[in-house]
């Protein structure tokens, strides 16, 4: 009778340690972004903000959805152009501004070259220039280590545009994360 409960009790732990090998290191869920026509693949729960900011073209309205998972930041801010020749100059202020918030030996934070940087224009994005992919590094507000997987790109939106920037900040590469994130982005 002890001997099968002791058998029991191994089965279970097994059967737990497969499930727990077997089960995702990120939960990745679908979250569609409340206020604007974009779907985001995030790997935990998220959150969601909004507050105005001034981005060089005046003050804007940014929209935020983002988690941590892992210990990094993953996140999709967004905000409205009323003009949308002036797309390009929104998300050019919006890089610079990003690179500049991590300090490097030249200034801002040092763009790595990553596989897959380079143009982002799927289907439904305006052709811009600024429409990228960046990985970036620098060093956070307390001077630890930071890596950035960055993504800018804009839509023509009623009259106007959207701009977007979809971005995971963590202390070392993470090319499958990124590509899990960038891929679960979908414009509706």
């Amino acid at each position: 009778m002890k001997k099968t409960g002791l058998r029991a009790v191994n089965l279970l732990a097994g059967c737990a340690l497969l499930l727990a090998a077997c089960s995702p290191a990120l939960n990745w869920r679908t979250t569609q972004l409340k206020d604007a026509p974009l779907q985001a693949l995030l790997p935990c729960d998220a959150q969601t903000a909004a507050r105005p900011i001034e981005l060089g073209l005046g003050q804007v309205q940014l929209s935020v959805v983002g988690c941590e998972a892992r210990g990094a930041t993953y996140a999709v801010s967004h905000f409205a152009v009323a003009e949308p020749a002036r797309a390009a100059e929104a998300l050019t202020f919006w890089q610079q501004a990003v690179l500049a918030q991590l300090k490097s030996a030249g200034g801002v934070a040092a763009r790595l070259n990553a596989k897959g940087d380079g143009p982002w224009v799927p289907k439904g994005v305006l052709n811009l220039p600024q429409s990228l992919r960046i990985t970036f590094e620098g060093q956070g507000p307390s001077g630890q280590n930071v890596v950035g997987h960055g993504l800018w790109f804009a839509r023509l939106e009623g009259s106007g545009a959207r701009v977007y920037h979809a971005v995971i900040y963590a202390d070392k590469l993470g090319p499958a994360e990124a590509e899990m994130f960038f891929s679960g982005l979908q414009l509706q």
